[in-house]
């Protein structure tokens, strides 16, 4: 290779080189530029791939973006990736962009810079070369030439000195090793030979800007820099120009002067000048004249020399210039380093000359862009402007239409007043004019009665004088009666204190009487008997005894009034006898048998021993059966069977106090009956009393409990279903003690033996769990999931047990206890589906089943109280209609909130099968919990209905004994009204219980997690509203009276006051007084609530003193419809320090002007409806906002359910004039979508359109439910259908997507249809 002397000088690191340059332009054609530019977010997605930060790039982009037209061509892109790389290898970035890099590398569209020598020494691109001075220039070497090609003959040189072709062909070659060259959009390929001054560049008739334009153009489309262009690259530049073909033959054939089926660069330009020439109306020449050949191609060159080849690049036009050179050296002295500094000098001048004017062009270009961009700006600014000059004007037309519209209804509107004030001034004329009429005869009936009255006063007085006559006679008699009177009770003190001195010798006479034990089996002599008497055996006279039988012993009892041969005391204290009469000794809790009753003083009898006791010392125990079975949840009550046993301690009212075994309550008294005495059967045979044996031993924690050592006898007198037995211990030395004992302690023993038989009630129940075939006679056969009561579990492994009558020994372990003992399990008794759960889930379902059947118990309940209570009550008369509405409330409003909940529970549980477990149940109790806003009324009126109704009872007697007869139903199970009435608190505040331990017992991956949390969210809610209903009570009463002193008119006619609002909570009552109109001095009384303002007024004088009292009988009417606080805008006057209190209320397109009577109120005023309005704002802001957040929740699962909600049909209608406002609400679990409202209609069409993300095939459930949208209160509920996603799948297995009418449940009417397409994304196995 030839030795290459570099340019002294370090390169500059800014610089683009020739093989950088390449690159960037090929990555520049890979991103499909348009029109020679990439956009900005082309270049965003190439130049993040550096994994530079997004900020630095910014800055690299703001500094290649020369011309800040946001988009990037070839030089520009170059730059960029310089920086990048720059900025890769940890250099800063420049402030501003250096010069160098503005300057164009040494080739174009891609092609490197050694790419020159393709073309030789003619074919070098446009250079501005900066060459070194001269006096280093004359220190190069001459290069002697070499043959790079064998084929072509080699040429001497054809200066005296060694200088060759070869120096040529290192120039062409390698360029500048030191120099400073940079790129410009010309030509590649344009001859050094075109600056000679025999062949320039001048006379080619091609103009300058045509040649640039075009060459441009020809390096766009050399994408491979091959150096020309083939046909069917060239072909859609001719195409674009709309020629003919013939013309378009034409140009071609004159253009491809070498003939070779290619186009070099002159030659495209060529063919390019000549369609313009055809295109501007000149003929084609028929052979191309000589100034339109291209200077490269004139002479003998070959074509083969002309296009990129290995022989040297050297033209024929060169050749003759150095041979004229070589020819004029002798001519001249200048040397040949002056006439090669001159040609460069010329050739850098007419580079520098055709780079300033492409930098012209571009910048004419920019600006003309630039201008275009402005004038289009302007344009869309000037269309926009004219745009929101009509929308306003627009806008203005509207509102004097909308304002002249209600200048008209306003007019209207008071005209109406107008007419109706006088119609109801007439009436009240003509009402004036009745009521004097009937007062002039009430007059003249009263004066008639006056004169009736005073000739019976008159009748009366003669009467009085005729009595005072006989006064003396009367008063004789009344004396002589007086003492027959007195006469009568001497002698009855008389008789009463013989008769005590008789019973006392009676008592005495029986205390005398001895009974001894004959032995009438020992014969003795004649008048002799034998017998024992304490201990004591021997004989006696026969005359000093008579046999004693029952009858007479019954009729030789003392007995008095209140007497009971089975009346017992429970003693209360101890008791020590001070006579012999007295009872000698008992102590507390002694059982005493009362056998006569005599004022403060008892005959008793224990351990055999009989004497007279204070009654104060005992209190009675009575014993009665249960003729009804009691059940009662609340605390202290005490519960029992039909037929079972009570001693009753106390008795007060209606409600007694009791004991069964080791309970003991009070109970009502209605529900039990004495227990007949058996002694009092006379003429029957006595039953024989069962004997009980002890087994184990019981300690006896209560009074009323009998303490058991084992092989004690006990004389069994009652038994009871739940295994308590009443009886009587018969301890030998100790004192008979009556009480109860559990039957698991004891054994029975038979009539005549001492055999031990086992209790004959169950001791509990069990399930079978296989099947079994007894092996011997004593074994108990049964199946599986057959009930088996237990008698006996005295062996661990074989029980003793009953099933269908037949009584048998059973193994233990083919048994368990069932859904009694096991809380979990209490949904469903089938042990096959209960095995496949897990404890978790199996304790879940019976959480849910519990919370249904509670739900049913309670809608029980508060039916019954309706059927029980109400209408007897409403029958009688006893209470009016105002009384009434206080004690129940809104009554029916709860029955129709808790049976719309049971239904729904109903059908949930229906769809998933009987005795199936319940998948979901959180949706349907967060969307019926919403809508429990009567509880917060009903609750928050509670303490008045309880003040009432205790009223009502203490003061009124027959209303006292009303209730009870009512309460005697035995559906009510002994409990009175007000335990009834207690029942919806204590139900709403048991919802929380409920589902929290639901959502314990719920997996967290669960489908119904999140509708458990949300739905326990809504029941705390609820319980804090309605504890803030009952704390608030005089929010409550004065809700309650503006709901009956206020007369409201049209879209507030049905509004309940004290309820729910819209989305706000309980409705309160924040302000209120008297408003004036400033223009009419108006007066209004307004009523500021926490959703919306109402302003009222009164045709009569209505004092602020009348305010919220129950005994004013006027009325306010609604002066305007309500204003809602979202839409309210309050200001005060231009002035505020005026002393007038005046202040606005803008509501949309009206403003009210509303003066209050001092600063301070209105003050008060203007600031309480300032943040009522915030908080309602920010309140439906952060509802907005959490829609949306559950619209945007991103989800994935097994597939996706598309869902189009067309339109609903015969909806349940809620507005007075019989339309409603419906929406529908889809749910499947945490995904809801809402559609929007269709005003006034019973048949929407929505069309509404949403998707849900399937994450369980068996488990999703699609809730559609339909609402009424109302502005006052939460919406209104219209019906509900479910469908579970299996369903829907197994319905399109059979038939594709189609419409289907689905039945709204909960309600009497409307069905919805939908469209539904389930999309699996794999196949469910």
């Amino acid at each position: 290779m030839p030795t290459v002397c570099c340019f002294p000088g370090g390169v500059n690191v800014w610089s683009i080189t020739p093989e950088e340059r390449g690159k960037h332009d090929k990555q520049f054609d890979t991103l499909a530029p348009i029109l020679g530019y990439v956009s900005g977010e082309q270049a965003r997605k190439f130049f993040l791939q550096s994994g530079l930060p997004a900020s630095v790039l910014a800055d690299i982009w703001n500094l290649a973006d020369m011309d800040g037209d946001g988009k990037m061509d070839r030089l520009e892109f170059s730059i960029a990736m310089k920086l990048i790389k720059l900025k890769l290898q940890g250099r800063n970035l420049p402030s501003a962009l250096p010069i160098i890099m503005k300057q164009l590398p040494a080739s174009n569209s891609g092609s490197s810079f050694p790419s020159s020598a393709r073309f030789g020494m003619g074919s070098m691109p446009n250079l501005s070369v900066n060459l070194p001075s001269m006096s280093t220039m004359s220190t190069m070497p001459i290069l002697t030439p070499i043959q790079a090609n064998n084929t072509m003959r080699p040429m001497q040189p054809l200066l005296p000195t060694p200088m060759s072709l070869s120096l040529i062909h290192t120039f062409g070659n390698s360029g500048l090793c030191n120099g400073s060259i940079s790129l410009s959009n010309s030509s590649s390929t344009t001859s050094l030979a075109s600056n000679s001054p025999k062949t320039g560049t001048n006379d080619w008739a091609v103009p300058q800007a045509s040649r640039l334009k075009y060459r441009q153009q020809f390096n766009t489309l050399d994408k491979l820099m091959s150096g020309y262009l083939s046909g069917p690259q060239v072909r859609n530049a001719l195409m674009a120009s709309n020629l003919t073909q013939t013309q378009l033959a034409t140009i071609w054939s004159l253009a491809d002067v070498n003939k070779d089926g290619q186009l070099l660069a002159d030659e495209f330009i060529l063919a390019m000048h000549l369609v313009d020439m055809a295109k501007t109306g000149h003929p084609l020449p028929l052979t191309l004249p000589q100034d339109l050949v291209p200077p490269s191609l004139r002479g003998g060159s070959k074509p083969s020399e002309l296009v990129n080849g290995t022989s040297p690049s050297v033209t024929p036009s060169l050749i003759d210039i150095m041979e004229t050179e070589a020819t004029q050296k002798n001519k001249s002295s200048v040397s040949f380093e002056d006439k090669l500094k001159e040609n460069f000098a010329r050739g850098s001048a007419e580079l520098e000359k055709r780079r300033l004017t492409l930098e012209q062009e571009q910048r004419k270009e920019r600006e003309k862009r630039a201008r275009e961009e402005k004038e289009a700006h302007e344009r869309r600014e000037r269309e926009a402007r004219e745009q929101e000059n009509r929308r306003r004007l627009e806008e203005e037309r509207w509102l004097e239409r909308q304002r002249e519209m209600e200048r008209q209804r306003n007019e209207e509107r008071l005209r109406e007043l107008e007419r109706k004030e006088a119609a109801k001034l007439e009436m009240e004329r003509q009402r004036r004019e009745e009521w004097e009429c009937g007062r002039r005869e009430e007059l003249s009936r009263k004066r008639e009665g006056e004169q009736e009255e005073i000739f019976q006063l008159r009748a009366r007085k003669r009467s009085l004088e005729l009595e005072l006559e006989a006064g003396n006679k009367h008063k004789q008699i009344s004396d002589c009666l007086r003492d027959a009177q007195s006469k009568r009770r001497i002698q009855k003190a008389e008789v009463d204190l013989i008769n005590q001195k008789r019973d006392a010798r009676i008592a005495e006479i029986n205390t005398l009487q001895l009974e001894f034990e004959v032995d009438e089996d020992t014969v003795g002599e004649p008048g002799w008997l034998c017998g024992s008497y304490r201990g004591n055996r021997g004989w006696f006279p026969q005359i000093y005894a008579e046999k004693c039988t029952a009858a007479s012993a019954i009729e030789n009892a003392p007995t008095s009034h209140g007497s009971s041969l089975t009346l017992l005391a429970r003693a209360i204290s101890s008791w020590s006898a001070s006579t012999e009469a007295h009872l000698k000794l008992f102590s507390c809790g002694d059982l005493i048998s009362v056998l006569q009753q005599r004022d403060d003083w008892w005959l008793g009898q224990i351990n055999g021993t009989q004497g007279w006791f204070p009654k104060s010392y005992v209190t009675l125990e009575t014993k009665y059966v249960a003729l009804y079975t009691y059940e009662s949840p609340e605390v202290g009550d005490l519960t029992f069977v039909e037929g079972d046993v009570v001693i009753v301690t106390e008795k007060e009212g209606e409600w007694w106090r009791g004991c069964i075994g080791d309970q003991t309550g009070v109970f009502p008294s209605n529900y039990v009956r004495p227990v007949e005495p058996e002694a009092s059967r006379l003429g029957t045979l006595a039953k024989k009393p069962e004997i009980a044996q002890a087994v184990t031993t019981a300690k006896s924690p209560m009074m009323h409990q009998l303490g058991l050592s084992p092989g004690q006898l006990i004389v069994v007198l009652a038994k009871n279903s739940t295994g308590w037995w009443l009886g009587e211990l018969q301890a030998r030395g100790k004192r008979r003690q009556r009480g109860w004992f559990h039957s698991s302690h004891v054994k029975l023993l038979g009539p005549s033996s001492c055999k031990s038989s086992p209790s004959p009630l169950p001791v509990c129940q069990v399930i079978a769990m296989y099947g079994y075939a007894a092996a011997n006679k004593d074994e108990l056969s049964f199946s599986k999931g057959q009930l088996i009561n237990i008698l006996d579990k005295t062996n661990s492994d074989w029980w003793k047990g009953e099933a269908g009558g037949v009584i048998g020994l059973l193994p233990t372990n083919y048994v368990k206890m069932t859904t009694e003992s096991d809380p979990s399990q209490q949904w469903c008794a089938d042990l096959m589906a209960l095995d496949t759960m897990s404890p978790q889930e199996r304790k879940r379902q019976g959480y849910i089943h519990e919370l249904i059947q509670t739900e049913e118990t309670y809608v029980e309940d508060l039916e019954l109280v309706l059927e029980v209570f109400y209408r007897p009550m409403s029958e009688s008369g006893r209470l009016t209609d105002t009384e009434m509405a206080v004690i129940f409330v809104n009554w029916r409003e709860l029955i129709l909130c808790n049976t719309k909940l049971l239904k729904a529970l109903r059908v949930r549980k229906k769809t998933g099968g009987e005795n199936m477990p319940v998948q979901l149940i959180g949706d349907l109790l967060a969307s019926e919990l919403a809508h429990m806003q009567p509880y917060i009324r009903f609750c928050s009126c509670q303490l008045n209905a309880a003040a009432l109704l205790q009223n009502k009872t203490y003061n009124t007697p027959d209303f006292k004994d009303f209730l009870k007869k009512i309460a005697t139903n035995y559906r009510c199970k002994g409990m009175p009204l007000s335990s009834f009435l207690l029942k919806p608190m204590q139900r709403i505040t048991r919802y929380p219980l409920l589902i929290k331990n639901i959502l314990e017992n719920t997996p967290d991956g669960h489908a119904d997690r999140f509708s458990l949390q949300e739905a326990l969210d809504r029941a705390e809610e609820l319980c804090s509203q309605v504890n803030e209903g009952v704390r608030e009570k005089e929010n409550s009463d004065r809700l309650e009276w503006i709901q009956s002193h206020v007369q409201c008119e049209g879209p507030i006619e049905h509004l309940v006051f004290n309820s729910l609002t819209n989305c706000l909570g309980p409705r309160k009552l924040l302000h209120s007084g008297r408003l004036s109109k400033t223009k009419s001095s108006r007066e209004l009384w307004g009523f500021l609530f926490n959703d919306f303002l109402l302003l009222t007024h009164s045709t009569k004088p209505f004092s602020s003193e009348k305010l919220f009292s129950f005994q004013t009988s006027g009325q306010l009417k609604m002066y305007k419809a309500p204003l809602f606080l979202n839409e309210v805008l309050v200001k005060m006057p231009p002035d505020p320090s005026s002393d007038e209190p005046l202040f606005h209320v803008s509501h949309i397109d009206r403003v009210y002007t509303l003066k209050t009577e001092t600063l301070n109120e209105r003050t008060a005023w203007v600031q309480k409806i300032k943040a009522a309005s915030e908080h309602f704002i920010e309140t439906e802001k952060k509802k907005r906002e959490k829609a949306y957040q559950a619209r945007s929740l991103k989800t994935s699962g097994i597939g996706r359910l598309l869902v189009t909600v067309i339109e609903a049909q015969e909806l349940k209608a809620c507005k007075p004039n019989g339309k409603s406002n419906p929406y529908c609400e889809l749910t499947m679990g945490a995904q809801c979508y809402t559609s929007r409202p269709i005003s006034d209609t019973l048949s929407p069409k929505w069309n509404f359109n949403c998707q849900f993300f399937v994450n369980d095939l068996y488990q999703d459930v699609l809730c559609i439910t339909v609402f009424e949208k109302d502005q006052f209160s939460p919406d209104d509920f219209l019906g509900r259908t479910e469908v579970p996603v299996a369903t829907i799948k197994k319905e399109l297995e059979t038939k594709r997507a189609a419409n289907r009418r689905l039945l709204l449940h909960e309600v009497p009417t409307g069905e919805v249809w939908v469209k539904l397409d389930l999309q699996l994304y794999e196949p469910i196995k």
